[in-house]
């Protein structure tokens, strides 16, 4: 990585961290989710860490974070290597998520499907490794609640690139 790169990455981190702060204590220039959401993705992308292209996601991203959320046992076969990721796991994945949240019979599921449920449940992604970095920079000047509401926050970006935006927010 050359001198330039690493300075803007240092600048989008520390403005990362600065928006992160404004909108969780509602305090400065820039409270709205949407400058949050979008130092998040841009600081995600110089870093390299967007593992998908939420265009090419077959669900409604809202929908899918929110229904992981409920199943947070996804997120644990999506951390598995591939290697250790049996028949069972995938077939829980079909029956007990995609088809119970979706109202799908498991012979319309598709492999992209599953592929597509497993990328945005990884609990190891690099969105989630910058996302913990971010709540780091951040611990200085938030509470426990704050930082708490941070985590939350910072979850769904992981998950969801758009988040806020869907919800007609804005700057």
């Amino acid at each position: 990585m050359n001198i330039i790169m690493r300075k803007t990455i240092e600048q989008l981190q520390k403005q990362t961290a600065q928006y992160a702060i404004e909108h969780i204590t509602g305090k400065g220039m820039h409270t709205g989710i949407a400058w949050f959401s979008d130092s998040f993705n841009e600081l995600c992308e110089a870093m390299g860490a967007n593992e998908f292209d939420s265009e090419d996601i077959g669900f409604e991203l809202d929908d899918l974070v929110e229904n992981l959320k409920k199943a947070p046992w996804v997120a644990d076969i999506a951390g598995k290597p591939a290697d250790q990721c049996t028949t069972e796991d995938i077939d829980r994945i079909v029956n007990d998520f995609i088809c119970e949240y979706w109202l799908m019979q498991p012979e319309e599921v598709t492999t992209k499907d599953v592929a597509d449920v497993l990328k945005v449940a990884d609990p190891i992604s690099k969105r989630h490794l910058i996302g913990q970095k971010v709540a780091i920079d951040c611990i200085h000047a938030l509470n426990d609640a704050e930082l708490h509401r941070l985590d939350g926050i910072l979850r769904d970006l992981e998950k969801n690139p758009d988040y806020g935006k869907s919800k007609g927010l804005c700057r």
